[in-house]
């Protein structure tokens, strides 16, 4: 099977905030990631592809817009529409942060065998692709697969944000019960922004998400894969099958090592 079969795609959600990163974030892959040219990577907004800086990215390969309404915009919604309207044609999605780029070339074999595990084993529902956090020390090995580990209870993150490989249903049925576990929390806190409420409170990356993930997902008998952590430095992340720099943006500033980044790559 090849890397850049046609039944996976990219989904990058944004906002008009962060829309020139995303710029940065799909032209990176397209030069780096020379291989995936035929997997199709679409855009979730509610900018108008009218905007210029949106028109400019829509001319790069293979790059479809999903367009939201202002309903669908807030930070997880967004997620949960970008999915459900996706063409049916992809079982598998890889979601990915705007502000986390990609560095290099994709480790291919990895990516190919990720793909082949979720389409021969249906149990598998996700496989995160990198370890950051990686899975825990004591997680059983899948299949006798060294690179991949089984994650269980005793990882503090079962879900997370960082690049993984999605089935779309248990996608959505997880951030939907996220999003209507958080609504009473939110009822009773000083936000006034439930999109802000829940990036700062981090509904789904935090101990009641990681809960309602073990409870909603893994209680089904469904299996969750993550790639096993080279080593320990920093720059292990590097060597995923999805070699990223993570974080662009800290509380709304963009960091040292992100305008290098981008004075490297041209912008």
């Amino acid at each position: 099977m090849s890397v850049g079969r046609n039944n996976w795609a990219i989904l990058i959600n944004t906002t008009p905030k962060y829309m020139p990163l995303v710029e940065v974030q799909v032209v990176c892959i397209r030069r780096y990631a020379k291989e995936l040219i035929d997997v199709p990577i679409f855009l979730a907004t509610e900018m108008s592809p009218a905007d210029p800086v949106v028109s400019r990215i829509l001319e790069v390969d293979n790059l479809h817009l999903i367009s939201l309404s202002e309903s669908e915009s807030d930070f997880l919604e967004s997620r949960v529409a970008a999915f459900k309207y996706l063409p049916p044609d992809y079982d598998f999605v890889l979601p990915l942060q705007d502000d986390f780029w990609l560095d290099r070339a994709p480790d291919y074999a990895a990516l190919k065998e990720a793909l082949d595990i979720m389409t021969l084993d249906s149990n598998v529902q996700s496989i995160r692709l990198m370890p950051s956090p990686g899975p825990h020390e004591s997680d059983l090995s899948y299949k006798g697969k060294r690179a991949w580990k089984i994650l269980s209870e005793k990882d503090a993150y079962r879900f997370t944000f960082q690049a993984t490989l999605w089935r779309r249903e248990l996608y959505i049925e997880f951030l939907e019960a996220v999003i209507n576990s958080a609504k009473s929390e939110y009822s009773l806190s000083s936000y006034t922004n439930w999109s802000k409420f829940c990036v700062r409170v981090n509904i789904a990356e935090n101990a009641k998400g990681q809960a309602i993930f073990k409870d909603l997902c893994m209680s089904k008998g469904t299996t969750h894969l993550s790639i096993q952590r080279e080593h320990k430095g920093s720059n292990a992340v590097f060597l995923a099958p999805w070699p990223y720099r993570p974080t662009a943006v800290v509380q709304g500033n963009l960091e040292p090592w992100a305008k290098e980044f981008m004075g490297r790559e041209g912008f």
